[in-house]
Parts: C-alpha cells; sequence; structure tokens
C-alpha cells in the first residue's frame, strides 16, 4: 500500500484551527451549541478521541457543512493511521487472498 509521508489533519485540528479560533468560539460554548459535554469536545480538539458518525451531524448542523466533509477527514486519518501501523501491516500481510 502506499503510504503518505504525512499524517492528515485530524478533524480535531480543524475544529480549532478553521472555527473555533476564527470564530473566537469557546469549547464551552461549542459544547452547548453541539448539546454535549465540554469533555466531548475537549477530547475531539485534543486528539484523544476519534469523531463519530453523531457527533459529525453535530458539526454540520452549527457549521452549516456537510456531514460527509466530518467524516472524510477522519476516515483520512484512520485510513492513514492502518497504513502507517507496521504491526497492523504484518497483520494484513498474513491474510490469504
Amino acid at each position: 500500500m502506499k503510504q503518505a509521508t504525512r499524517k492528515p489533519t485530524t478533524p480535531g485540528d480543524i475544529l480549532l484551527y478553521e472555527y473555533l479560533e476564527p470564530l473566537d468560539l469557546k469549547i464551552n460554548e461549542l459544547a452547548e451549541l453541539l448539546h454535549v459535554h465540554r469533555n466531548s469536545v475537549s477530547a475531539l480538539i485534543n486528539n484523544n478521541r476519534k469523531l463519530t458518525t453523531e457527533m459529525a451531524f453535530r458539526l454540520a448542523k452549527v457549521f452549516d457543512t456537510t456531514v460527509d466533509f466530518w467524516l472524510n477527514l477522519q476516515a483520512a486519518v484512520d485510513l492513514w493511521e492502518v497504513e502507517n501501523n507496521m504491526r497492523t501491516q504484518e497483520e494484513l500481510g498474513r491474510i490469504e487472498t
């Protein structure tokens, strides 16, 4: 598999640098808009939690984007992580085709 040299930008980084900072929006304020706990937003922004489909729907509604925009960001990160994880690649190599 072809491996990307750089990890794709995470949904949390996009959320922070393209939405929260330019809009001067605080984590607490976004959490209220999304109707979720502050810790959920914080974990996403700090890349301690992956984006869920439900959160993608919430973000799309609040920021007037598509759900696919958010899910594609997460999918790109997930693919990169699998393609660049040597242990996973070794395990996949043992699967007979």
